[in-house]
């Protein structure tokens, strides 16, 4: 008997009502039904309509992948030369499963947005969360083993071993990347994200590399399908993700809430209640149990609260969001930004708004394809995609394909001034004068 869940990604969601038992237990998890108010994009709805799509969609998808790849696993035991790997594999199920699960349970509202104002990644939150006793997630987890907390936090801190246990849900080829393009394509409307996953998961092997394993895909029938799915990441970056209107809308929302912390550290009385309010003066105090209370609805009411301050700033900058007068933007240099900042300033002030709010360099960062991962900690699990010919001989990405070397280590930045649409006459004159 199955449990099975209608995705418009993946059509059917399918988990066996005993074999994966504990990934339907910890589907109901508080944790993890929290995720269903957290928009996967941020506010990128103001571009794209549809991207309105949640985190908990996207991890169910991310364990249907997991459980796929196992699947696909399990077919190749019967060759000898990963039969010992397909065993580690039937050991770690559960534990795998549950790990794609839970990988983005820390996510503050809003997601990536958030981590900009709290300076705190969301997989801090996660294993906080996997480690806390009165969690339902912990105490599901310990119900099954008594070791799964401790171990899926290892996985999301890229610790533990097995390392093809890290690598399958975080690294440059792995479930969460592998759902979140195709999620994000379709509830966007764009082609950009979309790859041959079929044939990509049908081409994964994982291969005995010192003593330990890697994730590999067969390079006589899977490179074009791993080309195709890293360079899907990096036109989703490029057209979507960095989106100037998209990204102009996170830069408003941290004005607000830059705005909304400032006046509480002032002691002004402005609507908090007590998550919010750590959210804002000092993120990391948040216990989990406050942590847990926050996601878009607290959020977007408090915008909502907000608009009727008497703050004329705080109040200004949420109308300007919930009536979609989104800041504008216009490409600079940082370098000349900060020549022209006190004339932007005094531009900003003539207008009767505060430059910090109101005249704003946003940079967006991104990386098609990294051959080493920057690793914070010696310890960590390296993200490289290997190729894996007949022989079992594993070959970096980037040292086969020349179209994945053109973008290899290559960072793509924009630098972009966001501003009110009143000040568009008067910062065109100034970046560009006429002689």
């Amino acid at each position: 008997m199955e449990k099975v869940f209608r995705d418009p990604v993946h059509n059917l969601l399918s988990f066996d009502l005993e074999r994966d038992k504990l990934v339907l237990e910890l589907i109901e998890a508080r944790e993890v039904q929290r995720l269903r108010s957290i928009k996967l994009m941020g506010v990128s709805y103001v571009v794209y309509p549809g991207a309105r799509h949640d985190r908990f969609s996207h991890s169910l998808g991310a364990a249907f992948l997991m459980k796929r790849i196992l699947e696909r696993m399990e077919r190749l035991g019967d060759d000898p030369r990963f039969r010992a790997v397909v065993e580690q594999l039937r050991e770690h199920r559960e534990l795998l499963l549950a790990a794609a699960l839970l990988h983005d349970i820390g996510h503050f509202p809003l997601s990536h947005l958030l981590e900009a104002f709290t300076g705190e990644d969301h997989e801090r939150r996660s294993v906080q969360l996997l480690r806390w006793p009165q969690g339902e997630a912990h105490q599901i987890l310990k119900a099954h083993h008594p070791d799964y907390p401790e171990r899926v936090a290892q996985v999301l801190e890229r610790t533990f071993k097995p390392s093809f246990a890290v690598k399958l849900i975080s690294s440059q080829l792995d479930v969460d990347r592998m759902d979140y393009l195709l999620r994000d394509s379709y509830h966007t409307g764009v082609g950009y994200g979309r790859f041959d996953l079929e044939w990509l998961l049908h081409s994964l092997r994982i291969v005995e590399r010192d003593g330990d394993w890697e994730v590999a895909v067969d390079l006589d029938k899977g490179l074009r399908a791993v080309e195709s799915y890293v360079l899907a990441r990096y036109y989703m970056y490029q057209q979507v993700y960095h989106h100037k209107t998209g990204r102009a809308a996170g830069v408003l929302v941290l004005s607000i809430l830059r705005r909304a912390a400032e006046l509480l550290r002032e002691g002004r009385a402005i609507f908090a209640p007590d998550p919010l309010r750590k959210l804002l003066v000092g993120p990391r105090s948040l216990t989990p149990e406050e942590f847990l209370e926050l996601d878009d609805v607290v959020l977007g009411y408090a915008l909502r609260i907000w608009s009727r301050s008497d703050d004329p700033v705080l109040s200004d900058l949420c109308r300007r969001f919930r009536q979609r007068r989104i800041f504008k933007t216009v490409p600079i240099e940082a370098e000349r930004y900060e020549a022209l900042k006190p004339e932007l300033e005094e531009l900003a002030r003539g207008r009767g708004l505060e430059p910090d709010y109101y005249v704003v360099l946003d940079r967006a960062v991104s990386d098609p394809y990294i051959d080493g991962l920057f690793r914070r900690d010696p310890r960590e699990v390296g993200e490289s995609i290997f190729l894996v010919d007949r022989e079992l001989n594993l070959r970096e990405l980037s040292e086969h394909s020349e179209l994945i070397r053109a973008v290899t280590n290559r960072l793509v930045v924009r630098d972009r001034l966001c501003f009110p649409e009143e000040l568009r006459a008067g910062i065109v004159s100034l970046l560009h004068p006429r002689r």
